[in-house]
């Protein structure tokens, strides 16, 4: 059995990408052939089909011949995000009005917010909600540096990725399809039998074996061809004429040149090269979720390039006050309280209307996440709410 890890923000929506942010210790020799990424030290980098280290200043000229270059991550390492704002860094210094960055966190139909934000017509606070609706209002710290620095140079954004709406539309349809014949048995799903190989090996890990292996699969096509399609459109567009495109993804997407790359190429015969990173357990920096995967031996390359990183997520570090929320018609509604939370040490119960905090009024539970975005542990703040009509402010130390 090889372990894998997981992403935690991506936990909830783990049916339809439980494989997004994953990291592959245990099957990194089946395509590493010269070298074995377990003994990379920190920061060093191997090109994959050789096993010829490199010095950054190489990679980046490597990367610059490319007009796509795909960077997987894993979505809770903080030093895969510097990993990837030193790459648009880098590309920014060379091609300042050609580079574009693509980000599979954001959803497409939010092209035009995404436009405005970067134009500075809509506000930042706006702009985090757009990320949350269909990613994470916990996960924008990882990206909050890539996406400042993409703002202060007014470097293109594309927003690449279906929205939470579609896909949850997209899994109704399907559930509902009994004569439409779209979920087809086996053997390719998707039409590319070394991808569906290691999502099944996945699904099976990590469900269990519970759950509609079809519908998981059929999803992931979904997620994995709209992007494709958006990557393919842009460049071929007049914005994205002669543009040099880095698309940031979760490895699992990119990983082994099946995914996006090889969805791409099929629509647009392009040059790309695909970067990924790695983290020998030496250098894991606190604790990460695993899952055990009998994952398969494939005849695949993982990518061109491999950058080795230290491992570390910012659980612990960030302020939650632990509670499920829901929307009321005044406040928000508490319907969950964590054991052990920062809420239960404070007294807050199921059925609470949480009204202000901070002096903010609230009106939806993003509201509450936002603004809690913006404070650090140990901070004080003055809760007000509604228990059974009665209004009561609580001092919460966070």
């Amino acid at each position: 059995m090889k372990f894998f890890t997981l992403s935690s923000f991506l936990f909830s929506a783990i049916f339809f990408m439980a494989a997004c942010g994953t990291r592959q210790p245990g099957i990194m020799l089946g395509g590493s052939p010269y070298v074995d990424p377990d003994t990379m030290q920190r920061d060093e980098i191997i090109h994959l089909p050789t096993g010829t280290a490199l010095t950054q200043p190489e990679l980046f000229s490597l990367l610059a011949n490319e007009r796509i270059i795909y960077v997987g991550e894993g979505h809770d390492n903080i030093y895969d995000h510097r990993v990837e704002l030193e790459v648009v860094k880098n590309l920014y210094q060379r091609f300042p009005e050609r580079l574009a960055v693509g980000f599979e966190m954001l959803a497409h139909v939010n092209q035009e917010k995404v436009d405005l934000w970067l134009a500075g017509e809509l506000s930042e606070d706006d702009f985090i909600r757009l990320f949350a609706d269909d990613w994470s209002m916990a996960a924008f710290v990882y990206y909050r540096e890539i996406f400042a620095f993409l703002k202060s140079r007014q470097i293109s954004v594309r927003a690449l990725n279906v929205s939470r709406h579609e896909k949850m539309g997209f899994m109704s349809e399907m559930k509902s399809s009994d004569d439409k014949n779209i979920l087809k048995d086996p053997p390719e799903l998707l039409e590319d039998i070394y991808q569906e190989q290691a999502l099944r090996a996945m699904f099976a890990g990590h469900a269990e074996g519970h759950g509609d292996i079809k519908l998981f699969l059929k999803v992931h096509q979904l997620w994995e061809e709209t992007m494709a399609d958006n990557i393919a459109a842009y460049l071929e567009s007049p914005a994205g004429d002669e543009k040099l495109l880095v698309v940031i993804a979760g490895g699992f997407h990119v990983t082994r040149g099946y995914g996006l790359p090889r969805r791409v190429f099929q629509r647009k015969k392009i040059p790309y090269c695909v970067l990924l990173t790695h983290t020998p357990v030496a250098l894991v920096e606190n604790e990460r979720q695993t899952m055990d995967v009998d994952f398969p031996d494939l005849p695949l390359y993982l990518g061109d390039y491999l950058w080795c990183v230290p491992y570390r997520n910012l659980k612990g570090q960030q302020v939650k006050l632990g509670v499920g929320l829901k929307s009321a018609d005044k406040g928000i509604e508490i319907v969950l309280v964590e054991a052990g939370s920062v809420a239960e040490k404070h007294g807050f119960k199921v059925g609470d209307l949480i009204i202000n905090c901070a002096g903010e009024d609230l009106d939806d539970p993003l509201d509450l996440s936002l603004l809690l975005l913006k404070k650090s542990k140990g901070e004080v703040v003055e809760v007000l709410i509604d228990r059974g009509g009665k209004l009561q402010s609580i001092e919460v130390l966070l």
